[in-house]
């Protein structure tokens, strides 16, 4: 970084010192021309309990104003749902605040203001850049609308679990027998049929699966065995989930609650049948949606639909269905938006998707072992795919992920 001098008037070399978290400059100071800036004054952002809002204030005015600075202060977002959906009336019959954020006050603080927030919060020490500041535990956000009793709700469409490898956590299917769903499969390769059998998988729910191309390791084959088996079924969508869910969640007032039904999952089926240029819907991640995010909409529309998906069974203009290697989520998702389609990703209903690479089984040997050559190699085949919208994003855990700009396709229409 470059600054200039107005002491010297050149232009000098800042040498700054930038610890992990997020902070703000606090000092600058020139010594022989080089400029040291000192980034010290950490930012905390607290989350507030609307009710709570006048006693956060009363309890902030003991900090001397010297010792922090208030960033930014987000108002009460009392229903955060864009009018595009304000069809969507599954969770409040009786609830107009169905999906909202509460406020939010964004700090820069110094080791005073430190001390006193500890006092606050009850903490030796404020070390997280995220703070909850309510009286109690929020009570469990489903609206009385939502009978959120086990086996209540069941999906219209199968769900297909593809599962390798994962015999000894099961945890997709786990959490599907959690809410008491009856419809669904679990796709497995014949030689692991009787280990997934024997870790208690119910036999009646199994699909087999022979691989006829055994060199090739990727997910591709079955996701193409499933759609067409669902065709053959005469379903008109089918759900494909991977084998990597711990749990479904409904986000709202900043909470996401574990679910006990298949709302989740008929609600998203009934909303996406209402679309008629919807081709594929699903649940975002949820460490996606952490408690502590702001602004985010009920739905985003027309962007990338991973791991937990509905997929229409038509669609006309789509010549392949799964292709390629690597990144098939993604690229089906392009395809279909491409083609002019739309898609529904719903930030109100979550999966607990686990992060790639830490559950043993599944891609791990397709990645080899998700190292960084493995990475790159997926990320450059989905730029060879599609190179106008596709390129390579640098994160802290490793140098090679894609980045894709979903914005040539934000004015695709839901419905014709």
């Amino acid at each position: 970084m470059y600054i200039y001098n107005i002491m010297t008037k050149k232009v000098v070399r800042a040498k700054v010192v930038k610890p992990k978290v997020k902070h703000v400059i606090q000092d600058i100071v020139i010594e022989n021309e080089e400029v040291k800036i000192t980034i010290s004054s950490k930012v905390v952002k607290i989350r507030i309990n609307p009710q709570h809002i006048d006693e956060f204030k009363d309890k902030i005015k003991e900090i001397h104003e010297d010792d922090y600075h208030i960033i930014k202060v987000s108002e009460f977002k009392e229903n955060r749902i864009s009018e595009e959906f304000k069809d969507w009336k599954y969770e409040y019959k009786n609830d107009t605040t169905a999906y909202f954020h509460y406020p939010l006050y964004e700090f820069s603080i110094n080791q005073n203001t430190n001390k006193i927030l500890s006092e606050i919060f009850q903490k030796k020490h404020i070390t997280s850049q995220s703070l909850w500041y309510e009286k109690e535990e929020l009570k469990n956000n489903l609206n009385p609308d939502i009978d959120d009793t086990k086996g209540t709700h069941q999906n219209r469409f199968t769900i297909y679990v593809i599962t390798k490898g994962r015999w000894e956590t099961n945890y997709t299917i786990k959490s599907l027998e959690k809410l008491g769903i009856k419809n669904y499969k679990v796709v497995i390769e014949t030689q692991e049929v009787d280990k997934y059998i024997e870790s208690g998988v119910d036999k009646e729910k199994i699909i087999p699966f022979e691989k006829e191309d055994k060199e090739n390791k990727s997910g591709i084959p079955v996701r193409n065995f499933v759609w067409n088996y669902s065709i053959k079924q005469g379903e008109d969508y089918h759900w494909i989930l991977d084998d990597n869910i711990e749990n479904f969640y409904r986000w709202n007032r900043n909470k996401r609650t574990i679910v006990k039904s298949g709302f989740v999952f008929t609600h998203i089926e009934e909303y996406t049948m209402k679309k008629n240029n919807v081709m594929m819907s699903g649940m975002n991640y949820h460490f996606y949606n952490p408690d502590i995010d702001y602004g985010r909409d009920l739905i985003t529309k027309n962007t990338r639909i991973y791991s937990c998906i509905l997929i229409k069974n038509d669609i006309p203009k789509l010549e392949e269905k799964w292709r390629g290697k690597y990144n098939e989520d993604t690229d089906l998702s392009i395809r279909i938006l491409k083609h002019g389609y739309g898609t529904l990703l719903f930030n109100n209903y979550l999966c607990g998707k686990k992060q790639s690479g830490t559950v043993k089984g599944g891609n791990k040997e397709l990645y080899k072992d998700y190292s960084q050559e493995g990475y790159k190699t997926k990320t450059l085949s989905l730029i060879a795919q599609h190179p106008e919208i596709v390129k390579f994003k640098k994160l802290k855990d490793h140098p090679y992920h894609h980045q894709v700009d979903y914005t040539p396709f934000e004015n695709n229409p839901l419905n014709l």
